[in-house]
């Protein structure tokens, strides 16, 4: 029904732990969900096969941009949300999962190069969008956040400066997101759990992931 890339054209932003904590909450919410790993590294898919604790969901390590298109589509005639995790870098695979998707989200921690590749990733993703003749939402967060700090503050006052969309909600640097790896369980009280909730809850709020899987209802004639 949807298909969520996650992008950035630099490494180290935190695409794959967002990856992690969307596609675990949507599970958890017993919706029908599937990752497309085009990241080379296969981060995302080795997690999900080897790491990976909660309800079952689908993953696909692909780094074909040949293949990639062909693949989310099928998965979005089925699923109720598609993700999508993208390399560090700028490839044509993340062109593809950019130019496939029907939102994209651009991860960044509080520094200079971290806005100014999220620029460069929000220019393409419209530039992508331009070409298609289609619109793609692209919003950026804040991710890897040291509360309460000057820089945190200035890279806050800097996208606001910059006028980039933005999400409210943001994810701190803790150790539950860094256990998340090798634990692969979602963080389940404290504040860690209530910053993923706070996430999930606005993406949900802007139309990004939905509420309830349509295609239990449909299954279910309602």
């Amino acid at each position: 029904m949807a298909i969520l890339t996650v992008a950035s054209f630099k490494g180290g932003p935190g695409k794959t732990t967002l990856c992690q904590v969307i596609a675990a909450c949507c599970a958890k919410d017993e919706l029908q969900i599937a990752v497309i790993d085009a990241d080379p590294t296969k981060a995302m898919s080795t997690w999900h096969a080897e790491t990976y604790e909660g309800r079952p969901f689908e993953c696909f390590a692909e780094t074909s941009e040949r293949a990639i298109a062909d693949l989310a589509i099928s998965l979005d005639e089925r699923c109720d949300l598609v993700v999508i995790d993208t390399a560090g870098f700028g490839n044509l695979a993340g062109a593809v999962a950019m130019t496939v998707a029907d939102n994209i989200l651009v991860p960044l921690t509080a520094g200079a190069a971290d806005l100014n590749q999220a620029e460069e990733t929000i220019k393409q993703a419209k530039g992508l969008a331009a070409a298609a003749r289609r619109k793609i939402e692209v919003r950026a967060v804040m991710n890897r956040l040291s509360l309460n700090t000057k820089l945190t503050r200035h890279a806050i006052r800097e996208l606001q400066e910059a006028d980039i969309p933005t999400l409210q909600s943001s994810i701190s640097h803790r150790t539950a997101f860094g256990e998340l790896s090798y634990s692969g369980i979602l963080p389940a009280k404290g504040a860690a759990a209530e910053e993923v909730e706070a996430f999930i809850a606005e993406l949900k709020q802007i139309g990004w992931v939905p509420h309830k899987s349509l295609h239990a209802s449909r299954e279910q004639g309602l």
